[in-house]
């Protein structure tokens, strides 16, 4: 079957971004984000720097393209753990999103040392907290539940949640991963479920 001409252009461009991509993660464990530069990723991807800028406008724009297709990674909240948090009751499976993070950043642990180092940014340990606070305000909204008038705010917790589990994920990983994806999914489950709290279901 032959390709058309849109499907091999589609194609290229895939091949062209995962490129950029993986020379940008070689580099960032190699120098540091700090240091890099436009060129040091041009050369390393053997491209030329018009053809860098036809898909990202600089490193940044890189960075927060990468993010974005983290955050689809993790996906929006299963219907179990709206359903967990509407009861009250922690989720009875890993979290297959949150899963699916701690896979990704297994692989490519030296790059995440970096980039939620000192020679990292600092935009991107604070996309790591807006995505987990944006999940968790989606389950937040999704539980129909009576607030306790006596618990700290919801978007106090929200925050709490989202600072304890970057400071969770940056601990895994200056320990050198110490235990499964699959454990710190478990372990930040309960983390989050405690700091969550109970609420009351109406009519209670």
């Amino acid at each position: 079957m032959t390709q058309k001409p849109e499907d091999i252009e589609d194609l290229r461009v895939r091949r062209t971004r995962q490129l950029i991509q993986q020379a940008f993660l070689d580099l960032t464990v190699e120098k540091g984000f700090a240091t890099l530069t436009v060129r040091d990723i041009t050369k390393r991807a053997m491209i030329n720097r018009s053809t860098f800028y036809r898909h990202y406008q600089d490193k940044y724009d890189l960075l927060e393209y990468y993010m974005n297709e983290l955050y689809e990674l993790i996906g929006n909240p299963a219907e179990r753990e709206i359903a967990a948090t509407r009861s009250g009751q922690p989720p009875r499976t890993i979290s297959v999103g949150l899963l699916n993070l701690l896979t990704h950043i297994h692989q490519f642990g030296d790059f995440y040392r970096v980039m939620l180092g000192p020679q990292g940014d600092p935009r991107f340990a604070q996309r790591f907290r807006e995505n987990t606070e944006k999940r968790f305000w989606t389950m937040f909204t999704q539980a129909a539940a009576e607030p306790d008038p006596n618990a700290p705010p919801i978007d106090l917790r929200i925050k709490c949640i989202a600072y304890s589990g970057v400071g969770a994920i940056v601990w895994w990983l200056e320990q050198e991963q110490p235990c499964s994806p699959e454990q710190l999914a478990v372990w930040l489950g309960q983390l989050s479920t405690a700091i969550a709290g109970r609420e009351h279901k109406p009519g209670r």
